[in-house]
């Protein structure tokens, strides 16, 4: 009876009809042993119960579950499933689910039977009983082999990669609390990331690790320990509540033998060498119709698409496919037509058209399996980014949001991207080829391809110039087999084939086909042109090479040139140094001497005079010396700027040519001036720096001069716009060898035979001038004869102006004008400039008040009353700056009359007195600081006593007269028109006197006449208003004052020139000119420094 029952189960399940898109299960292992003898219940079952429903979850992870395009489901699952259907004499149905807990819920509903490939912790979590295990998961640590033998992966951000699902979150981080764990869809991706560099360490199942790695050498992977993982067991979920299922599925595993075991150990190590006899194929009637008649396949394949296909060097197809191929001809008798194309969309309108019939190597998709079929996948890669070599840009799916991103056209990649990353813009492109040269070309920032398509493809097209980037968390591609929907027949025969071949002929060929050292056939061809263009590259080098090594011969030269110039160069330094060393030394040794020898004849009561003037001379010579070097400093830097003007160029050599006339008179020389052609022109010059160089030139000539004459030639010629001047200075002196000629305008240099003291002179004179002529667009030219004379020559091209009808001269000094005592605040850091300063203004009748910093001199502003502040730039704790800034910041917060304030700095830069105008001070003096500029910077600073404003003139009448040539007439009507123009501005001047802009605009109206005039009374009021007018708030007790003080002068103005109007030509006759004679003063100019040019300064110069 009970065979009976069993023998009737058995033909229900042969004859149910199979369902043609249901997954198929394959197992090569054959049932061995004796089937288990269940009770009455278990076999009333199994009556009831003919299919063993398995659910599996739709991944591939060999080797247990390999499910690949969904047709058959293989792998250590699978085989196990079939012996356990076979001891209950049940056929397996296979059901896939998306993921586990849908697999899970279908249990609880049986609409299912067993979930295969459950661990005990995940059978725990949901609640179900774990079957009787047949395989242990052994956590297992693995890293890429270029990295080393990492740590235990306990090193704090330790990259750790793991597949989703595999482990919860919680039994990773309680073994490796200090990891970053990254997961990945599949351990295809999760070893990938592994050997690109994206993770230091991978954790997985031992069998799953060790499959991959003999299978995918290409990872370089390998393991290096256990894992901090509890190992658990592998079996069938089921349910306790399904009567005699799980006692009947216990019983059959454990029944199963270990001979069985071991062969399905064997079956699925990749690395097993054991001899492998395919049985022949079990092809139904039809399947063998087919065959016989259709003997010939065509078939269609990418020939661009290593390592699955590619063209030798004989044009031959090679690759995986072709092998692939090759096997399933021997075990069917099919013989394959193969037909290259160019793009996927190419070949599968070929298999609509009839002109193919099978497409090799192509990847699965959903899409792409509407229309064709495809057979069981006999290779799975992952998926990678590809980016530029140079691309510096994201190399992550998350980094490439609204960029161009390549993908195949037709792939599950399209899809799987636009649902998790909609912001990525994909390109669309017909193979991985084309994807690739999209990359490189730069038309995407990136491209998805599989790891097995890329690195070969790189390797020949793109090496250097193209890399794998990344791993993408994708699931891996599956090429198979693809043919028409309606071929069933012949997929039927693929399929059969495909499952014939065992897992290690697979592995063989993948390993061969992935390994580095394969690219392929025919170097030759494929590198010909590359080769013959690299020889006739090289012979073109070698003609090259001897032009470049002359080349470097000659930069070698030029090497060792510039080596001795900076050697020279260095030395020339230290020789400056040492030279300014001793030429400073040498007047702080007269300074200091003296004031000793001064100060101890003082402490007898003698006061040596003598001492003080030379001490005096000292000091000034030193301060030339070092404004002479100040101006070498800027003329090298090129910071020396020229300042042209509106000259008369006969005027200023005369000036220059009258100061030196004493000069040449205590020496017994005779000094002549002659000037030719035309010199009376009007020219933009330079006064200040044509006077130094004359200066100079005539210094040496009458120093250098013992007897005889000193003769200044001056002939200018003009050319058109230009006037062409030709200056020269001759002396009779001792003249100067000829070898030293060239060397003598060098810094530092002086004439050998000079007989005078080398003290008077530092050697910089000579070099200064020829800079400054060569500054002007000139030159200057030196001849002499040793013991006859010297003549220098000055060459100029000076811009020629027309000539003005009335120039403006120079203002005839008036008389001093009475002022009130001032109170003025010293703020130096320095004790000795401090009393320095302090005696000045006593000396000047003045009364100052002395602080140490800015600080201090703060808190007495503040408390006390001070006309002006002079305050010391540099300076610790608060700076004479700070201090400015601070006083004018008083000043607008109390509305409190505004304080002069003027620096003192012993800085040279050019700019100190723009940096002193922007912190808020009103001048800046230089350091030394004589009593005339001291007395000359009040004098503008402190207002009129009542007895200059009630009695004293403020007009120049003597210019006036100048300006009217002495016309009567003339004179009264100026007169009167700048009288009326001086009410009117009187009435504007009362109406706006609360609008500062309105103000600024008529003081500077006010301050034009003014300066017609000559009165610089009045000029200096006008500018005050501006100032206070032109802050950002100007303090109305200031502005008022102000006004009042201008509107007083306005009309003490108008008052005189109400008496110059009444007198009438009575002011012709009041004005003598021998009266107002201009005064000779000793000094013709300043320089940059502040230094007075004068005769004595440029005595000794270099000769």
């Amino acid at each position: 009876m009970l065979g009976r029952a069993l023998s009737m189960a058995l033909l229900l399940c042969l004859i149910a009809p199979p369902q043609a898109t249901a997954t198929q299960l394959h197992s090569a292992v054959v049932p061995a042993g004796p089937a288990i003898e269940p009770t009455q219940d278990a076999l009333r079952w199994l009556w009831e119960r003919s299919r063993l429903r398995l659910g599996i979850v739709e991944r591939h992870d060999p080797p247990f579950d390999l499910l690949g395009t969904g047709q058959t489901y293989e792998g250590i699952t699978a085989d196990y499933a079939s012996l356990v259907a076979a001891r209950l004499r049940m056929q397996v149905e296979v059901q896939v689910f998306a993921t586990q807990d849908e697999a899970f819920a279908a249990l609880r509903d049986a609409r299912i039977d067993l979930v295969g490939s459950v661990t005990a912790r995940q059978a725990q979590d949901a609640g179900l009983r774990l079957s009787h295990p047949y395989a242990e998961d052994r956590p297992m640590l693995m890293a890429a082999r270029s990295a080393g033998a990492p740590g235990p992966g306990h090193e704090p951000g330790m990259r750790l990669a793991m597949v989703e699902g595999y482990r919860s979150l919680e039994q990773v981080l309680a073994g490796y609390p200090l990891a970053q764990i990254q997961w990945h869809a599949s351990p295809f991706s999760a070893m990938a990331a592994l050997v690109l560099g994206q993770a230091d360490v991978y954790i997985g199942d031992e069998h799953k690790g060790r499959y991959l790695l003999g299978r995918s050498q290409l990872f370089g992977g390998e393991a290096v320990g256990r894992a901090d993982l509890d190992s658990q067991a592998i079996g069938f979920a089921m349910l306790d509540s399904t009567g005699p299922l799980a006692t009947l599925v216990d019983e059959a595993l454990a029944s199963i033998g270990e001979p069985q075991h071991e062969q399905i150990r064997r079956r699925w190590s990749p690395l097993a060498m054991a001899a492998y006899d395919p049985a022949a194929l079990q092809l139904s009637t039809s399947e063998q119709r087919w065959i016989s008649d259709n003997p010939v396949v065509k078939v269609v394949l990418d020939e661009q698409l290593l390592p699955l296909s590619y063209r030798d060097a004989k044009a031959g197809l090679q690759g995986l496919s072709l092998d692939i191929l090759q096997l399933i001809s021997q075990r069917t008798g099919l013989r394959f037509e193969v037909q290259a194309s160019g793009t996927i969309e190419q070949m599968i309108e070929w298999v609509r058209q009839g002109r193919a019939q099978v497409i090799a190597g192509l990847p699965y998709s959903p899409q792409r399996a509407r229309e064709l079929s495809f057979s069981r996948a006999y290779l799975s890669a992952a998926r990678v980014l590809v980016t530029r070599e140079d691309a510096s840009g994201p190399a992550s799916l998350v980094g490439l949001e609204g960029h161009r991103l390549g993908v195949i056209l037709g792939s599950a990649v399209p899809d799987l991207l636009a649902q998790r990353y909609p912001r990525i813009r994909l390109q669309a492109y017909g193979g991985a080829l084309e994807a690739l040269h999209a990359v490189a070309r730069g038309q995407v920032s990136a491209a998805v391809l599989t790891y097995d398509d890329a690195r070969p493809m790189i390797a020949r097209w793109y090496p250097g110039r193209v890399k794998i980037a990344a791993s993408v968390s994708l699931p891996p591609a599956h090429f198979a087999l693809a043919t028409a929907r309606g071929e069933q027949a012949l997929q039927g025969i693929l399929n059969k084939a495909l499952l014939s071949l065992a897992p290690q002929e697979t592995d063989a060929l993948v390993r061969r086909w992935r390994n580095p050292l394969i690219v392929g056939d025919g170097v030759w061809s494929r590198y010909r042109g590359k080769i013959l263009g690299g020889f006739a590259a090289a012979l073109g080098l070698l003609l090259l090479a001897l032009v470049w090594i002359r080349y470097l011969r000659r930069l070698q030269r030029e090497a060792a040139r510039a080596r001795r110039e900076a050697e020279a160069a260095n030395q020339a330094k230290t020789g400056f140094l040492t030279t300014m060393s001793h030429e400073i030394r040498t007047p702080l040794h007269a300074l200091l001497g003296m004031l000793e020898l001064a100060q101890r004849k003082a402490g007898q009561g003698v006061l040596d005079r003598m001492a003080i003037e030379v001490a005096t001379d000292a000091a000034r010579g030193l301060l030339e010396l070092i404004g002479d070097i100040l101006d070498v400093s800027r003329i090298e830097a090129g910071r020396l700027q020229l300042a042209p003007q509106r000259v008369v160029l006969g005027e200023q050599v005369a000036s220059v040519v009258q100061l030196f006339e004493a000069q040449a008179r205590a020496k017994g020389l005779v000094l002549e001036l002659d000037m030719c052609g035309a010199q009376a022109c009007e020219v933009m010059l330079d006064p200040l720096r044509f006077k130094q160089i004359l200066s100079n030139v005539l210094s040496n000539a009458i120093k250098f001069t013992g007897d005889g004459h000193v003769r200044v030639d001056l002939q200018a010629r003009a050319q058109g716009a230009r006037l062409s001047v030709e200056l020269a200075v001759e002396d009779t002196g001792i003249g100067i060898a000829a070898d030293e000629l060239a060397a003598l305008g060098q810094l530092f240099r002086q004439a050998s035979n000079q007989r005078q003291s080398p003290r008077h002179s530092a050697g910089l004179g000579l070099a200064i001038s020829r800079s400054l002529c060569q500054m002007m667009g000139g030159h200057l030219r030196l001849d002499s004869v040793l013991g006859q004379g010297t003549r220098v020559c000055i060459h100029l091209e000076l811009p020629l102006l027309t000539a003005q009808e009335a120039r403006e001269e120079p203002a005839v000094p008036t008389p001093m004008t009475h002022f009130a005592r001032l109170r003025v605040l010293v703020v130096d850091d320095y004790p000795a400039n401090r009393l320095l300063l302090a005696q000045q203004l006593d000396y000047l009748g003045h009364q100052a008040r002395v602080a140490e910093d800015g600080t201090q001199a703060l808190r007495l502003w503040l408390k006390e009353h001070f006309d002006v502040v002079i305050s010391d730039c540099n300076m610790p704790r608060l700076g004479g700056h700070a201090l400015a800034r601070a006083i004018r910041e008083h000043e607008r917060r109390s509305e409190r009359p505004r304080c002069r304030v003027i620096g003192l700095t012993a800085s040279a830069l050019a700019d100190e007195r723009n940096r002193c105008r922007a912190a808020g001070m009103d001048s800046c003096l230089f350091k030394p600081l004589g009593l005339q500029d001291l007395e000359r910077v009040l004098t503008a600073c402190r207002p009129p006593s009542q007895e200059n404003a009630c009695g004293q003139s403020i007009l120049d009448m003597g210019h006036l007269m100048r300006l009217v040539g002495k016309d009567q007439a003339a004179l009264n009507a100026l007169l009167s028109d700048l009288r009326s123009s001086n009410r009117s501005d009187l009435k504007c001047l009362q109406a706006l006197k609360s609008q500062p802009q309105a103000l600024a605009q008529l003081a500077h109206r006010v301050k034009g006449a003014a300066r017609i005039v000559r009165a610089s009374a009045l000029v200096e009021l006008c500018e005050r208003l501006e100032r206070t007018c032109t802050e950002p708030s100007p303090a109305p007790e200031q502005l008022s004052a102000d006004v009042r003080a201008l509107r007083a002068a306005m009309q003490q103005l108008d008052r005189q020139l109400k008496r110059h109007a009444a007198t009438g030509g009575m002011a012709m006759a009041s004005y003598h000119p021998e009266q107002q004679q201009h005064q000779q003063h000793h000094q013709y100019g300043t320089d940059d420094a502040g230094r007075a040019i004068t005769p004595a300064a440029r005595m000794g110069e270099d000769r």
